[in-house]
């Protein structure tokens, strides 16, 4: 599918990506991509974010902070307001454990390895001009060069190499990547079923009041940007609340 580059942001500054106190932003998010909606819907000038957080590590985020959680904020669920283009965590930051626990030893060293992998895989790209296509196996790349060395090693030794179908970075958008049109073929299912997301292996599916499942707009392979990334990372979003909702899903 063809995607004009200038719908695309790779790896964006947290000032272009949260409205608010961006160094608490910075304390937990990942800003990974922005996305121009009129690449969907050419009427549609509205940047959206793929963000991941720095507490993936082990079992689901946010299931030991049930208190904390909103309607569109649980389990391995964010959810945002949009506000002119940026985003505005809608639920407490005690969502996040760390910050009840700021001494929780394993919680800090995820967060480090998160953080350090994210920023060495975003210099690899900004030298390379492409990803770093390999997950980390949880182990963080020290650096840039570390990774640059590791994938030339790769190379070889006869890795296999794929990059994401959307300018090297998305998995799909809005169901119309080829992967995502075969598969539909493949099944003989509608695009509509799909849309309505009823069956999938996400905890949970962003819903208006009224039932409507969000307004898909893609998916990336979530531990391709951090040590401990998701499988898959989707964004939903919905113009008439002003919510974009962030879903990780392990397979």
């Amino acid at each position: 599918m063809n995607i004009s580059k200038s719908h695309i942001r790779p790896f964006p500054a947290y000032e272009d990506v949260f409205e608010g106190d961006v160094e608490r932003y910075r304390q937990h998010f990942l800003p990974i991509l922005s996305l121009n909606l009129q690449c969907l819907f050419p009427g549609e000038d509205q940047w959206l974010h793929f963000v991941s957080v720095k507490e993936i590590y082990d079992g689901s985020v946010g299931e030991e902070t049930a208190s904390e959680h909103r309607p569109y904020t649980k389990e391995d669920m964010l959810g945002f307001d949009v506000v002119n283009g940026k985003y505005r965590f809608e639920a407490d930051w005690n969502y996040f454990l760390l910050e009840q626990e700021p001494e929780h030893e394993t919680l800090i060293e995820a967060y480090a390895d998160n953080e350090r992998d994210f920023m060495a895989r975003k210099r690899f790209y900004e030298q390379k001009g492409h990803i770093f296509p390999y997950s980390s196996f949880g182990r963080a790349a020290e650096s840039a060069d570390a990774l640059i060395q590791d994938y030339q090693e790769k190379q070889e030794k006869g890795w296999g190499l794929s990059f994401p179908e959307i300018h090297g970075l998305l998995d799909d958008i809005g169901f119309m990547s080829e992967e995502a049109q075969r598969d539909l073929q493949e099944e003989g299912e509608s695009l509509e079923d799909w849309l309505r997301f009823e069956q999938t292996n996400l905890l949970h599916v962003p819903r208006t009041p009224e039932g409507e499942t969000f307004t898909y707009v893609g998916r990336l392979t979530g531990y391709y940007f951090q040590a401990y990334g998701a499988d898959a990372l989707y964004l939903f979003y919905s113009k008439e609340l002003g919510k974009a909702v962030v879903c990780l899903e392990y397979t």
